[in-house]
């Protein structure tokens, strides 16, 4: 296995630990992401992982639709289902060496999980914020992935991406240091 497998996979099974504790009511509750609900922000993840998994497969992107129409009736349902196939088509023989079409370019799959492993990881914690859960974020994990976001600074920033980081202090636990370099209050 890969560290970038290992990093995305572990991003994958923080955010469903999440998923998996909120209660059915919470799903319209406002993320701290201004612009989505926790469901909306579950419907985000899973069309990025499901295209991901259509990459593999040589298939197109799924279709573009809302977010909450993506995450549908069950978010936790559709979030698992979606689980489930990415899983699948990273299985498969010779899927981490397969070039794909990313929003970063073209590049092997192992090199686009291991940016793409942020995504889940942040809107773990963006869908715990809202539901009123802990988010449980691994800390090698979180400071992977602050280092990287770090390293691009005003790159990941603008309209559709991040908002300015977040000032904390450097005693700040890892995982609060990653939320903040997203833009989020830790």
């Amino acid at each position: 296995m890969s560290d970038n497998l290992r990093s995305y996979t572990k991003a994958l099974y923080a955010l469903d630990g999440v998923v998996r504790r909120v209660k059915d009511d919470a799903w319209d509750n406002q993320s701290p992401n201004d612009d989505w609900s926790a469901k909306e922000t579950l419907g985000h993840v899973i069309w990025g992982v499901r295209r991901m998994a259509n990459a593999m497969r040589d298939e197109g992107p799924p279709p573009e639709q809302p977010e909450a129409e993506v995450a549908g009736e069950s978010p936790a349902l559709a979030w698992g289902e979606a689980l489930d196939d990415v899983m699948e088509a990273l299985d498969q023989r010779g899927a981490l060496t397969k070039v794909v079409s990313t929003p970063f370019g073209e590049m092997t799959v192992d090199d686009a999980i291991g940016i793409l492993f942020a995504d889940p990881l942040t809107h773990a914690w963006d869908i715990a914020k809202a539901a009123g859960i802990t988010p449980a974020l691994p800390d090698d994990l979180a400071r992977k992935a602050f280092n990287m976001l770090n390293a691009a600074g005003d790159a990941i920033r603008g309209p559709g991406m991040m908002s300015e980081a977040i000032d904390v202090e450097e005693a700040a636990t890892d995982a609060d240091k990653f939320i903040a370099v997203t833009g989020r209050k830790p």
